[in-house]
């Protein structure tokens, strides 16, 4: 089953499928998880961490949070519900991954949306 991850306005945003790539509400694929934790765009740029169910940019701004999430979140907005599940795209040709990221702590709300940070359209 796939959770559904919300964004600071407590829509639901996007999915993490086979616990290795987020797929957005519209069935679009919009990046890679490596190593279980590290967040990576289509292209193999790195993004962001991710952990206990909280999607963190590089500066540590939160992104998008699971119902299930635990440690250190900012406000957390009242929910959506959560829509029926995406049409699931094939796989994208995994990229090479550059460089690794380490885990950037807590730091609030990120300024970027889910669509910056990703850098695809969701």
């Amino acid at each position: 089953m796939n959770e559904w991850y919300f964004d600071r306005y407590g829509q639901a945003a996007f999915i993490v499928v086979d616990k290795e790539r987020f797929v957005s509400r519209n069935g679009r694929n919009l990046g890679w998880i490596h190593m279980e934790k590290q967040i990576f765009s289509l292209t193999g740029q790195p993004l962001g961490w991710i952990d206990k169910g909280a999607v963190r940019d590089r500066a540590g701004g939160l992104i998008g949070f699971t119902r299930a999430a635990s440690g250190t979140l900012s406000s957390i907005p009242g929910m959506s519900g959560e829509p029926g599940a995406p049409s699931i795209p094939g796989r994208p040709a995994k990229p090479g991954f550059a460089g690794s990221i380490s885990d950037p702590g807590s730091n609030g709300w990120s300024s970027k949306s889910v669509r910056d940070f990703f850098g695809t359209d969701v």
